[in-house]
């Protein structure tokens, strides 16, 4: 059965007859799909809206048929056609935030250069404690020439201890620099070079050297202040030299009158550290000896310069070369020993701080 409606477009149908298609459509639809697919209407007559005939702009009355199989073709259609996703817009990645490295810990507080001296050099303070002490009572001794038998055993013990506390790696090679002597454990005059030299180029060697010197010492010609001044040392390890000078003072006052004879004994000598050793031993070769500044002779004796090396090769038979080992050294003292069992202790001070 077809369902067949038209319509006409100067013809509007009457109040009764007014159906859309829509509400026709949905009446019929149950009852088509209830049916078996063989009992279905060959075709389906769908009333079309009127349309303007594209030739002469006529209105056309001619009727859209519809068939069963074009209304579920339209339906397959719709169903299986795919419906089209616009497509999302993708955002911009955020960049997500790079994790912060975390801030390196405060530095800790610079110790006190007290503390970095305790931390790099624990005997320092106890060094201290001992050269206060041995050039106390060096100074009151006069260099250790008027000390006790007690008083000097507690010097060299001093000395003793600061020698194991030497705060210096190879200290024959760190004495450059101008030095005092502050004490010696035998005659004064015996830390010049020149008295080294000649110890070792007797005879008898330095029994016979320290009987004489012992002598010499004992003689009175010392009078009311002593017969030394200032003795000290300067040493220059670049151009090899050390140069040791002795203020002496004899026969003062000279009969209660006068002055008596002054000057300075000036001795050079070459010096290098021995090439084979730890650092600390010295080569001491005496050069030349002279009196500069002299109250008797004056500008005469200033120009007397004795060849000390060439008198002490003739009798040696050959160069007299004298060790002295640093045993130590910092930046204010240095001790040294001579002689063969090391028994010659010798302290000096630097100039600088006894000016």
């Amino acid at each position: 059965m077809a369902l067949v409606a038209s319509t006409r477009a100067h013809v509007r149908p009457s109040a009764p007859s007014r159906v859309s298609i829509s509400t026709r459509r949905a009446a019929i639809a149950p009852a088509i799909a209830a049916k078996p697919r063989s009992a279905r209407p060959a075709s389906l007559v769908a009333p079309r809206a009127l349309s303007i005939d594209e030739g002469d702009g006529s209105a056309s009355s001619e009727p859209m048929t519809y068939t069963e199989e074009d209304l579920m073709k339209e339906t397959t259609e719709a169903a299986s056609k795919p419906e089209v996703v616009s497509p999302k817009k993708e955002e911009p990645k955020k960049e997500e935030p790079k994790a912060e490295s975390p801030a390196p810990p405060p530095p800790a507080p610079a110790p006190s250069a007290w503390e970095s001296e305790e931390e790099e050099d624990p005997d320092a303070e106890e060094r201290s404690r001992l050269i206060r002490k041995l050039l106390g009572l060096a100074a009151a001794s006069s260099r250790g020439q008027q000390a006790s038998r007690d008083a000097k055993a507690t010097m060299e013990d001093i000395i003793t201890e600061l020698e194991f506390m030497n705060p210096t790696e190879e200290p024959a090679r760190k004495i450059n620099g101008e030095w005092a002597l502050v004490y010696a454990s035998v005659e004064a005059f015996r830390s010049s070079p020149f008295f080294w030299g000649f110890q070792k180029m007797l005879p008898g060697g330095e029994d016979l050297a320290s009987q004489l010197f012992k002598f010499t010492a004992g003689l009175p010609v010392a009078g009311t202040r002593g017969p030394f001044g200032v003795i000290s040392q300067t040493v220059s390890l670049e151009s090899e030299e050390m140069v040791s000078e002795v203020e002496m003072r004899i026969f003062d006052p000279f009969f209660a009158v006068a002055s008596g004879v002054s000057g300075t004994v000036v001795s050079t000598a070459n010096v290098t550290v021995k090439p084979d050793g730890a650092g600390d031993v010295l080569l001491v070769t005496p050069r030349t000896t002279r009196v500069r500044n002299s109250n008797v002779g004056g500008a005469i004796l200033d120009q007397i310069v004795v060849p000390t090396s060439e008198l002490m090769s003739s009798v040696a038979g050959g160069a007299v070369e004298a060790e002295a080992t640093v045993t130590y050294v910092d930046d204010a003292v240095r001790i040294v020993r001579v002689g063969k069992d090391l028994d010659q202790i010798f302290v000096y001070t630097k100039m600088a701080d006894i000016m």
